[in-house]
């Protein structure tokens, strides 16, 4: 990379933090620093929901698995827009209907301490493997940034940047912003972010489809079947649990239920998820076109590579930097989103237990010690856990042991009346002790390998280990749940306290606004119009490479003045 990329990355980064810090003042007690003082426009709620679907397993994981397989990647991907209709269908306005502040309080209420405490663990080590998705970005990031031999940043062995500083300076700038400006910070860098790569893929798309010989050139290079919809190992019925377990996701994380509370009514909090579903159905199939169109080029690159090598191809000076810093954006939105939620649990179902009367400035500031904490945390995740095995492997050990059976409860009694704390216990027992048995258990070398009666579904789960899976995963706690329905008695003790609860924030609250804050619209065009203005101060510098750089800037310059334009109509009306 040359100057000009590390002025952008930099000018970037200073960026995100000045958007913290605009948004500081916005944060007067824990409602304004955790969900936004319940004021977001759902469209800022959506795209970031959106956003927080993003890091660099992204770009390492499904953009390999396209560059590897082909269209499957981008279909893959739009299964969470789906997901995402359901989700806003079924899930969104009944999350904001509760009333309450976090879904750690949902949890406390509904079910109990003890389930209060164990999902905070979880959340715990969910948070460690956080860093993993900043370590992967690191790994991605760090060979095109290589430093002159003795600089304290570089790494002795690569002549590169250092993974483990790289972590450090990523974390750092991360935390600041959250820390700032809170949740409000988090939604406008994750709207600014979303546009930024939105943008900047938009760039690279017809440039290499140029550099690969056009349309027709890149069908006949690249190998059979490679355009269909499906791969080996990813069937239609993998497709569909796909969705089904990200519909759980959308419905049932902490993170996600938190942009269900942030926004006005419940009627914004389904627009945001639905505006999630229209932009996950379309944009898989630009965001995942680099690598497959790589493929073509280069048959014999680094799959996870492949997305980075994509765009290092053929972008010229200053817009590698700007792709490196919406990479960073991706992982960033992530993380920040994790950070934010985390730290309002401990602040709100911690802090204020243990200090109920404590000031709302008293509040703020242990919520802001909070993060900082967690950042730390999770930097030593980044730097940990890598060491103990591959980043894919880690992600799906935890991910297919324990994820449905730790959000399938949630969302059932958000609406059902007659499951009570046990079944908490009975899911996650059930559901994990099922998955240990189908991983260790029927495998090519498991347990029961050598029993010749149970020959026939030891090959079944040999060769289709990812329906076995998501087929084991996902029926067993729901068969539990089921059960505990038809079991448990109307109106469940835990059924009453949750309407005790949702009632008293009623009457404690203040009232919510009668309509969002325009203070995200006026932000997000000076920050554009600024990133515009940068881009057109890079031409003269780019040389013959000029084009890429104007067109950047043409764009970013007319979505500031589309803001510019709303401000003025939302004034009059």
């Amino acid at each position: 990379m040359t100057g000009i990329d590390w002025v952008i990355i930099g000018l970037y980064c200073a960026g995100l933090l000045a958007v913290g810090v605009i948004f500081a003042r916005s944060n007067k007690n824990a409602s304004d620093m955790f969900v936004a003082g319940r004021s977001s426009p759902w469209w800022l709620s959506g795209v970031s929901a959106y956003m927080t679907m993003f890091s660099a397993g992204t770009f390492v994981v499904w953009g390999g698995i396209t560059y590897e397989f082909g269209l499957v990647g981008a279909v893959i991907c739009s299964m969470y827009g789906i997901a995402a209709f359901l989700a806003g269908r079924f899930f969104a306005g009944k999350w904001h209907d509760t009333n309450l502040s976090t879904a750690a309080e949902f949890v406390n209420v509904r079910f109990s301490k003890k389930a209060f405490n164990f999902y905070t663990v979880y959340r715990g080590i969910y948070l460690a493997m956080s860093g993993l998705s900043l370590y992967a970005l690191a790994v991605m990031l760090c060979p095109l940034m290589p430093l002159p031999d003795g600089h304290f940043l570089q790494n002795p062995e690569t002549g590169a940047l250092s993974i483990d500083w790289t972590c450090a300076i990523l974390a750092a700038i991360v935390v600041g912003y959250t820390m700032i400006g809170g949740l409000w910070a988090v939604l406008m860098t994750d709207m600014l972010q979303f546009i930024v790569l939105s943008l900047c893929v938009v760039v690279v798309v017809p440039m290499i489809v140029t550099q690969a010989g056009g349309l027709e050139q890149i069908t006949a290079n690249v190998p059979e079947g490679f355009l269909k919809p499906t791969a080996p190992g990813y069937s239609w019925f993998v497709l569909g649990g796909w969705m089904l377990v990200n519909c759980f996701q959308l419905g049932a994380e902490w993170h996600f239920i938190q942009r269900h509370l942030c926004v006005p009514s419940a009627k914004d909090a389904k627009k945001g998820m639905y505006l999630f579903g229209w932009l996950y159905l379309v944009t898989p199939f630009l965001w995942m076109a680099p690598p497959l169109i790589y493929r073509s080029m280069v048959p014999d690159a680094d799959p996870q590579e492949a997305y980075i090598l994509a765009c290092k191809s053929v972008l010229p000076v200053g817009m590698i930097g700007m792709m490196v810093a919406a990479m960073f954006s991706a992982t960033a939105s992530s993380l920040s989103s994790v950070l934010n939620v985390f730290a309002g649990v401990l602040t709100d179902d911690v802090y204020r237990r243990l200090r109920p009367d404590a000031t709302d400035a008293q509040t703020l500031r242990a919520g802001r010690i909070f993060t900082v904490l967690i950042g730390i945390y999770i930097l030593a995740g980044a730097l940990i856990l890598p060491r103990l095995g591959s980043y894919r492997d880690i992600v799906i050990l935890v991910g297919s042991l324990i994820g449905p059976a730790i959000l399938l409860p949630t969302i059932w009694a958000l609406f059902s009346n007659r499951i009570g704390a046990g079944v908490v216990w009975a899911t996650l027992v059930g559901g994990v002790g099922a998955g240990v048995l189908l991983k260790f258990g029927f495998s090519a070398d498991g347990w029961f390998s050598g029993t010749e009666a149970l020959s026939g579904m030891v090959e079944y789960v040999s060769t289709h280990p990812r329906e076995s899976d998501l087929f084991v995963g996902v029926l067993v706690p729901l068969l539990i749940l089921l059960v505990a329905e038809l079991r448990g008695t109307s109106h469940c003790p835990e059924w009453q306290r949750l309407q005790e609860a949702t009632a008293a924030a009623v009457v404690d609250d203040a009232p919510p606004p009668a309509s969002s804050s325009r203070l995200p619209s006026q932000v997000m065009a000076g920050s554009l119009g600024i990133l515009g203005l940068a881009m057109l101060i890079l031409i003269p510098l780019s040389g013959d490479q000029w084009k890429p750089l104007a067109a950047m800037a043409t764009l970013l310059l007319i979505l500031s003045a589309a803001f510019v334009v709303h401000l003025r109509r939302s004034e009059k009306s």
